[in-house]
């Protein structure tokens, strides 16, 4: 792709200041995405994934938090480009919603307890297609029937606690695209439903990134879920990217131990077998932000670690394929 990305992540750095001290929940990633494209943004818990998706859409508390360095460059329909760590509030409201839609990660705590569904779709509609009341409020029907809402007239004078998880999450989804937006952030939408709402999800937005052309963003520990509905993956550990690139190439040929030891902590069937094989846990936890090694972060549980690793922070380098890894041993992995 040689057009101007439709986001892209210079050097971005997120702190927060706490008791202990300041904690690096994002510490120094950058990437592209392209119109049309979805980006896998994948790790455990507590890599900077979420913090990196909050961080675009700057929806953090500021203090504690704050971009310390970096940019996003976002490109706009009329095509100017903007730095979203630098932007002022009034052009992130402007933004969010019309330009930038996102799911959250929990439906139940991000829709509002006292309006009803309608009323929560219509909002944006309202503010940022300049709608009146009950053009937008006909146009919030129309969005719930289209994302699967069966009844959608009557189920949307209903309250998010007269909805089922996918419910919600389908409302999630409307209010998000309301406004056709060129981007959509989604921050583990399919956690916690069961494997059918799953599938019906991700069917949803791969149909309608289809339709409006978007570009989606897509937070995932789920590598199952990467596998299906992703073009790239970005793999992420204590705040940093180690390693990038396409869905079929990271799949067949990981480079880091760390992509490694996610694919192999999968559930899977082994061939010509009808038990499951042993999952293969990684040990240890994920450093905490406020004390990150001088080396590389996954050292201390990784297998292959050599002295180096722990001494020296290893650099994102090219893979052949298109690809980034930050390892000093992914030549060997690779072979």
């Amino acid at each position: 792709m040689t057009e101007t990305p439709l986001l892209r992540v210079e050097g971005l750095r997120t702190i927060f200041r706490t008791p202990e001290g300041e904690a690096r929940a994002v510490d120094g990633i950058s990437f592209d995405l392209h119109r049309g494209e979805t980006l896998a943004l994948v790790g455990e818990s507590g890599s900077g994934k979420s913090v990196t998706s909050l961080s675009i859409m700057r929806l953090f508390p500021e203090p504690p938090g704050r971009i310390a360095g970096g940019r996003i460059l976002f490109r706009s329909r009329n095509g100017i480009v903007s730095d979203l760590a630098r932007a002022g509030e009034r052009q992130m409201r402007a933004l969010r919603g019309a330009e930038i839609g996102m799911i959250f990660h929990e439906p139940m705590t991000s829709l509002n307890p006292l309006l009803t569904i309608g009323e929560q779709v219509a909002e944006g509609l309202r503010r940022h297609a300049d709608l009146g009341r009950r053009e937008a409020a006909a146009r919030a029907v129309a969005l719930l029937a289209r994302v699967g809402i069966a009844a959608s007239e009557r189920r949307a004078h209903d309250y998010p606690h007269q909805f089922s998880g996918g419910m919600r999450q389908r409302a999630m989804i409307a209010i998000a695209l309301a406004c056709s937006p060129s981007l959509l952030i989604a921050d583990e939408p399919t956690t916690a439903l069961d494997v059918t709402i799953q599938g019906q999800i991700l069917a949803l937005i791969r149909s309608l990134q289809a339709e409006i052309g978007m570009g989606v963003l897509f937070v995932t520990h789920d590598l199952g879920v990467v596998a299906e509905i992703a073009d790239r993956v970005a793999v992420m550990y204590a705040g940093r990217i180690v390693e990038t690139g396409s869905v079929r190439a990271l799949f067949a040929r990981p480079r880091h131990p760390y992509t490694r030891a996610l694919l192999a902590s999968l559930p899977r069937i082994e061939p010509d077998e009808t038990r499951e094989a042993e999952l293969q846990p990684i040990p240890g936890q994920v450093p905490s932000p406020l004390a990150l090694p001088p080396g590389c972060a996954f050292a201390a549980r990784c297998p292959l670690a050599r002295p180096i690793c722990e001494e020296t922070l290893p650099a994102l380098t090219a893979t052949g394929e298109g690809g980034l890894v930050a390892c000093v041993r992914a030549d060997e992995l690779a072979s």
